[in-house]
């Protein structure tokens, strides 16, 4: 097949971004490792193979030194700052920084850690449903804003020891570094992070040397870091704590939104689980599978190499196709269908997978429980005023910019 058509086509093309699975299903078919000219990588779609990029050490997860080295002089104090910042998250590191980085924040996201938090979580849940409920008397609402949004803030912002009254700002600042962490189409994405950057770097730093070590929050943790042998940098102790803010956060919402448009969209599936609550955990993986939040997630080459009879060269980008591998015909029977009976489920790649798989995965999967659990219970029947969606055009996540119910 001449694939020469296939490589021009964008992403983030309103087309694509309503509907990516149609030409990831070509690509698996026809051209499953594929030199993207448009995006300037090459495009990983089987699900063997995204596992295989996940667990390669020849593939680097620092996608931003390129870019860094790609600015311009005048840029190096502004958007190259926001971005040597980033380049510190533990996701854009290799090992052994990100083994380090990990290790200090991982206690906060055990099992057992995640367990203790599941009372506060119901009870945030259940209030902001009766007050979406209340607001559905008045007509339309945002489940995306009204809803999904302030469920992971509370949680985050409570995990790190966030005043109530700085949340808010927060949560904004955090939201705009999506336009450069997402691969949002927007021209002026390298200045909004700049911007978002400044924000947070002062009002965490002062967060930070207003937080004793004796606390018991995950900021604190951080500070005792520093302090103990300098494990963590005063730049690293920052980052990592935007990252909390951003993962944390704006992650999670997309999970719950989405998760709560697959539900809308399939009303029988969504009796089912008011029907026998115990169905929703498997209902969960199954929405990280169908409309997972991560659309692919880049990795840069150290070496050159062959696979699959083409040569990947050093410095190349892979972008390997989370969205693409959940609805793999050889892994998963009949991956178009939602089914909250799919007995392979949680052999989804949501989270990636390898040392880099998500941290938060635990956390975000009891938000996710939590909030089908207690949807089922306390909503009216909801019906989507646009049921194909309002979809970012992003290229790297997969998520909504509203979702707007009403009675039905």
């Amino acid at each position: 097949m001449d694939t020469s058509a296939l490589e021009q086509i964008s992403l983030t093309s309103p087309g694509l971004t309503l509907d990516p699975y149609t030409y990831f299903s070509e690509l698996r078919s026809h051209a499953p490792l594929l030199w993207s000219e448009r995006h300037k990588g090459w495009l990983v779609t089987r699900y063997a193979d995204v596992q295989q990029g996940y667990r390669d050490l020849r593939l680097s997860s620092n996608r931003l030194r390129p870019v860094l080295e790609r600015l311009k002089d005048s840029e190096q104090d502004t958007v190259g700052n926001a971005l040597r910042i980033l380049q510190m998250w533990m996701v854009f590191q290799d090992e052994p920084d990100h083994r380090r980085l990990r290790g200090i924040v991982h206690k906060a996201f055990t099992p057992q850690a995640v367990a203790a938090m599941e009372d506060k979580v119901v009870a945030v849940t259940r209030q902001q449903l009766t007050d979406l409920d209340n607001r559905l008397d008045e007509g339309p609402v945002d489940l995306l804003k009204d809803f999904a949004n302030g469920i992971p803030q509370y949680v985050i912002c409570n995990m790190l020891g966030l005043a109530e009254e700085y949340q808010d700002d927060f949560a904004y600042w955090t939201e705009e570094l999506s336009s450069v962490v997402g691969g949002i189409e927007d021209p002026d994405r390298n200045q909004r992070a700049y911007r978002a950057m400044e924000y947070l770097e002062t009002r965490v730093a002062e967060v930070i040397d207003g937080t004793p070590a004796g606390q018991s929050n995950l900021i604190a943790e951080l500070v005792r870091a520093e302090q103990d042998n300098n494990r963590l940098s005063r730049e690293e102790v920052i980052a990592t704590a935007i990252l909390m803010l951003f993962g944390g956060r704006g992650t999670t919402a997309s999970m719950i939104a989405n998760g709560m448009r697959v539900l809308l969209a399939h009303p029988e599936q969504y009796e089912e689980l008011r029907a026998d609550p115990s169905l929703i955990p498997n209902a969960v993986e199954e929405i990280l599978r169908w409309e997972g939040h991560t659309k692919m997630m880049p990795r840069i080459s150290t070496v050159s190499f062959d696979w699959h009879g083409n040569t990947i060269r050093e410095g190349d980008r892979l972008f390997l196709c989370n969205l693409s591998a959940n609805r793999d015909e050889n892994m998963f029977e009949m991956p178009d269908r939602f089914d909250i009976h799919r007995k392979n489920a949680g052999r989804h790649i949501g989270f990636g997978t390898g040392i880099h798989g998500c941290l938060g995965q635990a956390l975000a999967r009891l938000q996710l429980r939590n909030v089908l659990r207690e949807a089922v219970q306390i909503l009216p029947p909801l019906k989507l005023v646009k049921p194909e969606g309002d979809w970012s055009r992003a290229l790297l996540r997969r998520s909504q910019d509203s979702l707007v119910v009403e009675r039905a």
